[in-house]
C-alpha cells in the first residue's frame, strides 16, 4: 500500500522548493545582469572621489612647501611692528592727525593692552568715539586703512540719536579696533 497523500505532500513541497529556488535564481540573475550600469556609475563616482583626494593631497603639499615662506613673512611683519615702548604715543599722535585731516573730532579713546601668548607681541585694543559728517568719517577710516600701522577694525557702530547740541548731519561713530606692538 502506497501512502499517496504523503507522496503528494512531498511532491508539492519539492515543487515549492524548486519554485522558490527558481525565484531566487531569477532575482540573482536580474541583479547580476543590471549592475553593469551601476558598476560603471560606481566606478565613475569612485574615480571622481579619487581625483578629489589627489587634488586635496596636491594642495596640502603645496601649502606645506609654502610654510617656510609664510613663517618668514610673518617674522618680517612682526619685525615691522612698532615697539611697545613708543607704540601708544605714535598711535595717539596718528589718530589726532587723521582726525584733523578728516575734519572729525575724537571724543574718547580707551586703550586696553593684552599679551599675545606664544608670540613676542602685545595686542592693543582701542575703543574710539568720533564725531563728524559722513565724508569726514569715511576719510578717517581711509586714513586708518592706508596707515603704516596695521589696524584691524572689529566693529563700527553709528549712534543714530543725534543730541540737540550737534549740528544736523553730524554722526557719532564708535570704533572697536586692534593693533599689535613688538615687545621691546
Amino acid at each position: 500500500m502506497r501512502n499517496f497523500p504523503l507522496q503528494r505532500k512531498l511532491i508539492i513541497g519539492g515543487l515549492a522548493i524548486l519554485l522558490l529556488g527558481d525565484v531566487a535564481f531569477a532575482y540573482f540573475s536580474l541583479k547580476l545582469s543590471s549592475p553593469q550600469e551601476n558598476r560603471q556609475e560606481r566606478l565613475a563616482a569612485e574615480m571622481r572621489q579619487r581625483d578629489l583626494v589627489k587634488a586635496d593631497i596636491k594642495r596640502a603639499t603645496e601649502i606645506r612647501q609654502k610654510i617656510p615662506q609664510v613663517l618668514k613673512q610673518l617674522d618680517e611683519f612682526e619685525g615691522s611692528l612698532l615697539p611697545s615702548t613708543k607704540g601708544y604715543s605714535v598711535v595717539a599722535h596718528e589718530m589726532d592727525e587723521h582726525a584733523r585731516d578728516s575734519h572729525v573730532t575724537i571724543e574718547d579713546v580707551k586703550f586696553h593692552e593684552k599679551e599675545v601668548t606664544g608670540r613676542n607681541l602685545t595686542e592693543l585694543t582701542l575703543d574710539i568715539a568720533i564725531n563728524g559728517d559722513y565724508n569726514g568719517i569715511v576719510h578717517f577710516l581711509n586714513h586708518l586703512q592706508r596707515s603704516k600701522i596695521a589696524y584691524i577694525i572689529d566693529g563700527l557702530e553709528v549712534d543714530s540719536q543725534n543730541s540737540g547740541q550737534a549740528p544736523a548731519g553730524t554722526l557719532k561713530v564708535s570704533l572697536h579696533m586692534r593693533t599689535y606692538f613688538r615687545k621691546a
